[in-house]
């Protein structure tokens, strides 16, 4: 914590948090409470051995360049022996903070210079490590990387927050700094917040944005320059004494992943050895990696809604931390995983808005050009199409939207993030800051659970991912053709959802697609052995809820919860169950609102038995270790 009044106690967190996490830095002004596993921690001394600095490092830094990434200052990876913390330390040292816009990495970087009296809060490029904060009203500023926590400090007074609830009910995230509590916020990506320890001011300047500026160059330049920067990103990362695994899917992403390691543990998550794990098999047997499959099923499903309670932010469902359940499975062979998240977002058509045109009884098809966007409300317009918003909300969807996004001069707001102009929102609003995109809890279990890297995070990438023009995202395959360079072998592979060789020309890829698709609903008679058990990578959520009542156990456990807060009441739901059981597709509504109530943080705000002063403390098990920031 950090408190502006100086009365701070060795039992700053006895109130709040159980005593397994180590208090490791108390002052009159400053407590953090961490996970040692978790979080790197270093000091520099001035005069005789008083520490005059100290950072915290969430999450990991690979590396920085002078003036930039993606500048001439010439970039340098940080050395394997020098701690990360260590080693922003001394860069903070020689620069000041002006060393943030050339370090690279996932993280949150706090610094406490004691001499001065500045607590910094220094956040990556697209805020990867997120870290939740608010003011108690006796001016203390809390923090914590588990927004769920925050309530449960006796000093912090909130409530849901109609609106920004209706939002997380409507898309399953929030979007910018924006929370469901009231008074809570997640900080600026790119930015610089300062804490004055004086006076209890709050500051935020960012650093950076994403600023799209299209290069004209050639699909195949960007082909060999993606190659190039990716293989160098897994090279830098990786080490021949460790241990690694990938998370591979029957897809393209996480084979590139595989193709640019030497060695590597390939882990599948499926429900059954259908089409989808046997692409896998195949890819991981190609490849001579070890294939272990991580068998899921009904269970494992509904078994998440008690095993993610604590999952710590407002941006996807119970079930989105697909690995919590295999912590022990995937820890105990390999000492790093890499995945392939965010390549869509960054480098395919996810971040491009494209036409939906229907076929009638035989679907529907997305036409590979873009959609222009040439004005807030249009934008707007764009989201309250993926919105599920049949729900019994106080608050009106699109009201809230245009309260929170507007234009300031040539710039956008939204939900307190800046972007420098439209083009940049409809491009990345999606995944900047990352929390905008609902994969949010699958990425942080995966950084808590052990070293972990999404190869297309790296500054470089996203330098590329902000200069290839949408026509390539939309019309060609970047990531099948860099697999292609570099393990044609595995590039020959099928993709499992299109049935074609991921070598194989974007029109032919798009076409079989589509054929696929429409072979599996109308021609072939193949039946999984279950209803919701599927060909793909995920079984079918609606089939699951038909055939398993767990929503009926939930709101007979909790329904009470949802009577209390702003959202559809317990009979309310239990209509839009039955309106799902007789073949209308509500699994949206449905698992939001089954995530917030069976969260711990919808109990002690809205039951008045855990709202008792002698209520119980959090118990957040794996989640409450998770490099526990808090600042008074």
């Amino acid at each position: 914590m950090v408190c502006a009044d100086g009365s701070l106690s060795d039992g700053a967190f006895d109130e709040w948090l159980p005593s397994e996490p180590a208090i490791q830095y108390t002052t009159d002004h400053v407590a953090i409470a961490t996970d040692p596993n978790e979080c790197h921690s270093s000091g520099q001394s001035a005069g005789a051995g008083n520490e005059s600095v100290r950072c915290w490092l969430l999450g990991d830094v690979y590396g920085y360049e002078a003036g930039g990434v993606g500048r001439s200052g010439g970039y340098e990876p940080r050395p394997a022996d020098i701690d990360p913390a260590q080693y922003c330390l001394s860069l903070y040292e020689r620069t000041g903070l002006e060393f943030l816009e050339g370090l690279n990495g996932n993280y949150t970087l706090l610094l406490y210079d004691r001499e001065n009296r500045h607590f910094t809060l220094c956040t990556d490029r697209f805020g990867t490590v997120p870290v939740y904060w608010t003011r108690t009203d006796d001016d203390r500023i809390v923090f914590s990387t588990n927004v769920q926590l925050i309530p449960f400090h006796p000093d912090v007074d909130t409530a849901f927050h109609p609106a920004y609830l209706h939002e997380y009910l409507a898309f399953r995230r929030t979007f910018g700094v924006k929370t469901p509590l009231e008074g809570v916020e997640k900080l600026e990506p790119g930015a610089i917040t300062s804490i004055g320890l004086e006076n209890g001011s709050v500051r935020a300047d960012q650093y950076w944005r994403p600023q799209y500026q299209p290069r004209d160059e050639s699909f195949e330049w960007f082909v060999e320059e993606f190659t190039d920067r990716f293989r160098t990103v897994v090279d830098e990362w990786t080490h021949d004494d460790c241990e690694y695994g990938v998370l591979l899917s029957g897809g393209s992403d996480s084979r590139l992943v595989l193709a640019a390691l030497d060695n590597a543990t390939a882990f599948h998550m499926n429900d059954w050895m259908n089409r989808e794990a046997r692409i896998a098999e195949r890819v991981a047997l190609e490849a001579g990696a070890e294939f272990r499959l991580l068998e899921r099923g009904a269970d494992y499903r509904i078994g998440a809604l008690e095993r993610n309670r604590w999952a710590d932010s407002f941006n996807g469902w119970f079930s989105q931390p697909y690995t919590s359940g295999f912590e022990t499975e995937i820890t105990s062979q390999v000492d790093g995983v890499l995945s392939g998240l965010y390549s869509d977002s960054l480098f395919g058509e996810y971040g491009v808005p494209s036409p939906n045109v229907s076929l009638g009884p035989l679907g529907s098809m997305t036409v590979p050009i873009e959609r222009p966007v040439d004005s807030v409300d249009e934008y707007i317009d764009l989201l309250l199409e993926t919105a599920a918003d049949d729900l019994e909300m106080p608050t009106d969807l699109r009201t809230i939207l245009e309260s929170n996004i507007y234009r300031d001069g040539d710039q956008v707001v939204h939900h307190g993030v800046t972007y420098e102009s439209l083009k940049d929102v409809v491009y990345y609003g999606d995944c900047y800051p990352l929390s905008n995109d609902d994969d949010m809890r699958f990425h942080s279990d995966l950084r808590r659970m052990l070293p972990y890297r999404s190869p297309f995070l790296d500054n470089r990438l996203l330098d590329l991912s902000l200069s290839m023009p949408p026509r390539y995202k939309l019309r060609r395959d970047l990531i099948g053709q860099a697999v292609t360079r570099l393990d044609p072998d595995l590039a020959a592979i099928p993709h499992a959802s299109t049935g074609v060789s991921l070598s194989r020309s974007f029109p032919v890829e798009y076409a079989g697609e589509h054929f696929l698709e429409f072979w599996r609903k109308h021609v072939t008679k193949r039946t999984p052995p279950k209803p919701y058990l599927t060909d793909g990578p995920w079984l079918d959520d609606a089939e699951l809820l038909r055939s398993f009542d767990f929503t009926g156990e939930v709101l007979e456990q909790r329904g009470h919860l949802a009577d209390a807060f702003p959202g559809p009441n317990a009979d309310a739901i239990r209509r839009l169950y039955h309106t799902h059981c007789h073949d209308e597709d509500r699994v949206g509504e449905l698992y939001t609102l089954l995530t917030v109530l069976t969260m711990p943080v919808t109990a002690h705000l809205t039951d008045s038995e855990t709202t008792d002063p002698n209520r119980a403390k959090p118990n957040a098990s794996r989640y409450r270790q998770s490099r526990v920031i808090d600042v008074e």
